[in-house]
């Protein structure tokens, strides 16, 4: 009995598909000029092994620009990352995670390398629907480092 309530996550040899809703607050340098983050991203989870998933990510995520004095503010920034990584749960609800990949920045900035080290901990709604919170630090590394320590609340599909 206590081997068949181990928990759904890591022994669903099935692929996963997540939809969440991202917030993030700029960390940094990053900092001086942007606030908070907020958008939406997909990703899609297939087994590896026992205890350990792919991952691939993708969406879009805006960040507020701040006043940067003298009246001026500055104007938002658009980041659209492309992840792919690993996902190990240290238990049947908890796992680590780290992605690499691309961000698409706009206002010139262009292409940037894109890593997100990951804790989180999927549960069951009371509606007994799969749900995953993710706590997580997203950098975008060009000529310096974009940062901002952000949250996931998505509906695995």
């Amino acid at each position: 009995m206590l081997i068949s309530s181990a928990g759904f996550a890591q022994q669903d040899n099935k692929f996963k598909f997540s939809v969440g809703a991202e917030l993030g607050i700029a960390t940094g340098n990053f900092s001086n000029g942007y606030s908070f983050g907020i958008g939406g991203t997909g990703q899609i989870e297939f087994p590896i092994q026992d205890k350990f998933r792919g991952t691939a990510t993708g969406g879009i995520v805006f960040y507020n620009g701040k006043s940067i004095g003298n009246g001026v503010k500055n104007t938002g920034l658009t980041v659209i990352p492309i992840r792919v990584g690993g996902k190990y749960y240290l238990t049947s609800s908890v796992y680590g995670a780290l992605q690499l990949g691309v961000g698409f920045l706009n206002k010139g900035l262009g292409t940037a390398f894109a890593y997100s080290p990951q804790i989180g901990y999927e549960f069951l709604s009371k509606n007994n629907k799969p749900i995953d919170i993710g706590f997580k630090y997203d950098a975008y590394a060009k000529n310096g480092t974009l940062g901002s320590l952000g949250i996931r609340l998505a509906f695995v599909l």
